[in-house]
């Protein structure tokens, strides 16, 4: 091994012991909005593949991943680096590929996955909105756990995140042996290509939640994050189900065998956890569908239904019945629309608040720029929250 070393050239050597100490930044933001990306590592050539290389605005596409590819050049220090031009703040994606295979960042743990693909994440600051997407000083615990569905005959992923103030309940619970705190509860919906992961990683669901309860502008509340995708096969994640879900996308709008596990959740959910009676539900794209089914089945159990980028029809609405009833036993959800103007299923969520007007039912309808992204349901779940907060 000695001799090896002696024999490598100088700059060979000193890639080798900076890849073997990882003491090297591999990605840096800085103040100008610029991002170097630095890889460090034996190899011929490596690239950087990252959707802020792209020069458009919003995807109207299905996914906002337009990922375009960007060559690294090999300084003096033996490492590969390349620096992007001036960004929007945002949270941006990228990978490595390292003589013409795909990796991710070994020193970047701020993951999320895409369909088949795990990207690595980086965010650039300098807005208010873009600041709640950071860590938050607190931070509480993130369960991954699962509920049994009677309806489909199998175990279901969940992501629940107790917030920190919950922890501290729960201690001067056990201290004092008596109840301090009951929490709101959030149901958050991923879309047909995401999984139980999707709204803590890509969504930065639980920074937004944190960092709002810190400016005084939300509850602190719990965020269940459960598996809606069609029944996943034994040994299969479940990120990877999104052709699955495509071809038995008939069965996902008719059979609502999903939507009937989700009331199993409540169930579970509430007898599980100190949660108080303030219950909401919200979801993305196909996931908002779901919501509307699910707070259907459970007319008098969420305060609210957020509706993000819907992909809804008449086939959601709450029944006639209920909106026309009378009776102090039938308290209806409020339903709080957020859709962008190039968004593929923009005319979906126009046809819908149309519908809601009509039916005199109680909600809200929020048009924004943009399209089908992450960067809009982002900022719809912090408009969300803060709506909720203020009931």
């Amino acid at each position: 091994m000695l001799l090896w070393l002696c024999v490598l050239p100088v700059g060979a050597r000193k890639q080798h012991t900076i890849n073997l100490s990882s003491d090297y930044p591999s990605v840096v933001v800085h103040e100008d909005s610029t991002v170097s990306f630095c890889y460090c590592g034996v190899a011929k050539r490596v690239s950087v593949y990252g959707d802020f290389f792209y020069k458009g605005e919003d995807s109207t596409r299905y996914t906002d991943l337009r990922s375009k590819r960007v060559k690294m050049k090999r300084e003096s220090d033996g490492c590969f680096h390349v620096t992007t031009r001036p960004i929007q703040s945002e949270v941006y994606t990228y990978c490595f590929k390292v003589n013409g295979k795909r990796k991710n960042d070994p020193l970047n743990n701020d993951t999320a996955w895409q369909m088949t693909h795990k990207w690595n994440i980086v965010t650039v600051g300098g807005t208010t909105q873009t600041e709640l997407y950071q860590q938050p000083a607190q931070r509480g615990t993130l369960l991954q756990t699962s509920w049994y569905s009677s309806a489909e005959k199998i175990s279901r992923r969940v992501n629940i995140y107790l917030p920190a103030a919950y922890e501290k309940s729960q201690q001067l619970m056990a201290n004092s042996q008596q109840l301090i705190a009951d929490f709101p509860v959030l149901y958050l919906l991923h879309g047909i290509s995401g999984y139980e992961g999707s709204w803590s990683e890509r969504g930065r669901a639980i920074q937004i939640l944190e960092n709002l309860v810190a400016q005084g502008k939300c509850r602190p509340m719990i965020l269940v994050m459960p598996d809606v995708n069609v029944k996943p096969q034994e040994g299969t994640p479940t990120h990877r189900s999104l052709f699955n879900n495509i071809m038995n996308y008939s069965r996902l709008c008719h059979d609502h065998d999903i939507e009937r596990a989700l009331v199993e959740l409540t169930a579970f959910v509430d007898s599980t956890f100190c949660v108080s009676d303030d219950h909401y539900i919200a979801g993305l794209s196909d996931g908002a569908r779901m919501a509307a089914n699910t707070a259907n089945l459970l007319p008098n159990y969420f305060s609210a239904v957020g509706l993000f980028s819907p992909v809804v029809h008449k086939e959601q609405l709450p029944a006639i019945s209920l909106l026309t009833s009378h009776s102090e036993a039938v308290s209806l959800h409020t339903y709080y629309i957020y859709s962008g103007k190039t968004d593929m299923f923009h005319n979906n969520a126009k046809r819908f608040n149309r519908r809601l007007e009509k039916a005199e039912a109680s909600h809200e309808y929020t048009e924004t720029g943009g399209g089908h992204t992450w960067r809009n349901w982002r900022w719809y779940l912090s408009a969300f929250l803060q709506s909720v907060s203020a009931l």
